[in-house]
């Protein structure tokens, strides 16, 4: 099983050799060296020295008390952006500002936040990640000052400054903001592992020891976490809302204070998942003369690539820049982020447009808009048990009692194709009936409002799934080398044995989900500059019917891409009887060689779709180990 590797100290006092301590000499901090390499001193072992177990082992009740603390810091960024948005009328109107300017803060907000999450992600595995959240909220902190202060200035000349203090502070927020974000998620992932198995997965037999079950699987708790991240932007506009009722905006960022304030004490008393002294990766090695070696290394990303670790922080920011463009260039993936980014577009697209709606052409006062804005939320907040599958799931249908029965086309009303289907297709469909329900006082203003709250309730699901197709897809935790007994070193390529890492973080689905939540704010970004202009030149039905079209075609896409047309061979013809055959192709067929045979599967043919097959796949790297995929990226492994 993956494990957190030993932390390598020097001692504080010389000991005789006898006592088993790590020279002073094993430290990180020198300026030329990128790991430490561990000499065959006698009597040294690593298990001998105590170490902290990761979070995945730790006991359920600590781990529930931090996997909360997590969605609740993942409605910080909602919260800020949505009060934000909620105070923007009035403050427009204090500014006298006729050329709608002041909503660009917003957009500053999401491009600074995806900045940071597409290029700096995997510094928190290298330094560990309480010091960038607690940073990042401290940091947001005086932020707030420049900007309540710019909304004091009289309407006329000070124009200009005015928006100097709102929209600069908003960019640097958001920039700051994102070094907390690519925190919270990556949490959880932290204490369940990403593992979403059910107990009849499809074409696997479930062993309960399977390294990717370590940590118990997330369960539940994705699906808070998607709430958290769907829904705030409409509770922030709620509480936005309320205060421009009877106090003055600067009264929202003053709240923006307050709420930060708060979540650094709860970030200060909350376990860590990833403290940077346990931040080290063993490196197993064959030197050229075929000799096991062992290095201490920093950086997991760049390990994940490479053979060694990176000298500078900014090379293990360069290997994740790699990753995630490797993850784009997959067919499968590329539609998959696209459609969760643009599923935070439209949510963030609805909010806005609800609330223009309801206070241009109903007239209704701030408090009663940010109400029925709230709803997009509470639709949300439906679908958060749904997110276990605990409904439509599989686990409610007797499975077949013969394995080559899995292989039978069928399709029954609790497969995850036609659920996925269901509630893929039911999102634009929504989406179009809010656009026929708005235009304006013919219809009463329930109709939008419940549409919308169906929206959130949509979204919320089509965001767990997504995350948990990513999770599903590109888990190799079990397929990295050294991690568990059931790899034979006779399977691998010479440069693949002398890589033997633990890995403690999921380098793939950790750049798959950044990647989409970065594209995500940038969509997020151009929804928000587009509202008010679209919604004066074309009107806020032309807008949303725009937003819908082109989700429409996405859903399209994706359910082409989750759809299983081709069996593919995973497990050699030689791997449960006689050698040899198959489609392994070697000059010299090596006598130790066997096929690794894991991830379960029921049969060597597996029914696969466009995300499965990509290039980067847990089932792609299982094909490579048995021959049976020619690919020059195999070092990659």
């Amino acid at each position: 099983m993956p494990a957190s590797s030993p932390s390598i100290q020097p001692s504080p006092a010389p000991q005789p050799p006898s006592a088993n301590v790590p020279s002073p000499d094993l430290s990180l901090q020198h300026p030329r060296k990128s790991h430490v390499s561990l000499k065959d001193e006698p009597g040294f072992r690593f298990h001998r020295y105590r170490r902290s177990p990761i979070a995945r082992e730790w006991k359920i009740g600590r781990k529930r008390i931090t996997a909360v603390i997590a969605c609740l810091n993942t409605m910080v960024v909602g919260l800020i952006a949505g009060i934000y948005a909620g105070e923007v009328p009035k403050i427009q109107y204090k500014l006298g500002d006729e050329h709608h300017h002041v909503i660009l803060g917003n957009v500053l907000l999401y491009v600074g936040m995806g900045i940071t999450t597409l290029i700096f992600w995997p510094l928190p595995l290298l330094h560990g990640r309480r010091p960038y959240t607690l940073a990042a909220l401290a940091i947001a902190i005086p932020l707030q000052f420049p900007q309540s202060i710019a909304t004091g200035f009289p309407r006329g000349p000070h124009l200009a400054k005015s928006l100097a203090g709102l929209l600069v502070p908003r960019f640097f927020l958001g920039f700051a903001l994102g070094f907390a974000h690519i925190n919270f998620l990556s949490t959880l992932l932290d204490l369940f592992g990403a593992s979403l198995q059910s107990r009849n997965p499809h074409q696997e037999l479930v062993f309960y020891d399977d390294v990717r079950r370590q940590g118990g699987g997330m369960g539940i708790w994705l699906g808070c976490w998607a709430w958290c991240f769907v829904g705030s932007l409409s509770l922030g506009f709620l509480i936005g809302a309320a205060i421009t009722q009877h106090l003055d905006p600067a009264w929202g960022f003053y709240v923006v204070v307050i709420i930060l304030s708060f979540f650094i004490l709860l970030n200060v008393i909350a376990p860590e998942t990833r403290r940077a002294p346990y931040r080290r990766s063993v490196l197993r090695y064959l030197d050229e003369e075929e000799k096991l070696k062992k290095r201490v290394a920093r950086g997991e990303i760049k390990l994940h690539l490479d053979q060694d670790g990176p000298k500078y922080w900014w090379e293990e920011v360069w290997a994740g820049m790699r990753l995630m463009a490797r993850m784009f260039c997959q067919v499968g993936f590329f539609v998959l982020a696209v459609y969760l980014a643009w599923i935070y577009a439209l949510v963030v697209l609805v909010t806005l447009l609800l609330g223009a709606l309801l206070s241009r052409n109903y007239r209704w006062q701030p408090q009663y808009i940010g109400l029925a804005v709230f709803a997009v939320a509470v639709g949300a907040a439906l679908a958060v048990p749904l997110t276990k599958a605990n409904v439509f799931s599989r686990e409610r249908v007797q499975p077949l009692r013969t394995d080559s029965g899995t292989f039978e086309p069928r399709v029954t009303w609790s497969s995850h194709l036609l659920r996925r289907c269901l509630f893929t297709f039911a999102l634009p469909i929504a989406g179009l009936a809010y656009v026929l329900a708005s235009p304006g006082p013919s219809v009463k203003a329930a109709g939008p409002t419940v549409l919308a709250a169906i929206i959130g309730f949509l979204a919320c699901l089509a965001v767990a799934e997504c995350i948990g197709l990513a999770m599903e897809a590109f888990d190799t935790s079990d397929l990295q080398p050294g991690v568990n007994n059931k790899h034979r070193l006779a399977s691998m390529d010479s440069a693949t044995r002398r890589r033997r890492t633990n890995y403690s973080s999921y380098p793939r689905v950790c750049a798959g989900i950044f990647a989409a939540q970065g594209l995500g704010f940038f969509f997020a970004a151009a929804a928000t500059a587009v509202s008010g202009n679209m919604t004066r030149a074309l009107g806020a039905q032309a807008a949303t019917g725009v937003t819908v079209g082109i989700l429409l075609g996405l859903t399209m896409l994706l359910s082409l891409v989750m759809w299983r047309f081709r069996s593919v061979q995973v497990i050699p013809n030689g791997a449960f009887g006689s050698r040899g055959g198959g489609s392994i192709d070697r000059e010299i067929v090596d006598k130790d060689w066997k096929p690794v045979v894991i991830g379960n599967p029921s049969g060597k043919m597996r029914r696969m779709n466009l995300l499965e097959m990509g290039s980067f796949s847990r089932w792609t790297e299982i094909r490579k180990l048995n021959n049976l995929a020619s690919d020059e990226r195999r070092h990659y492994v």
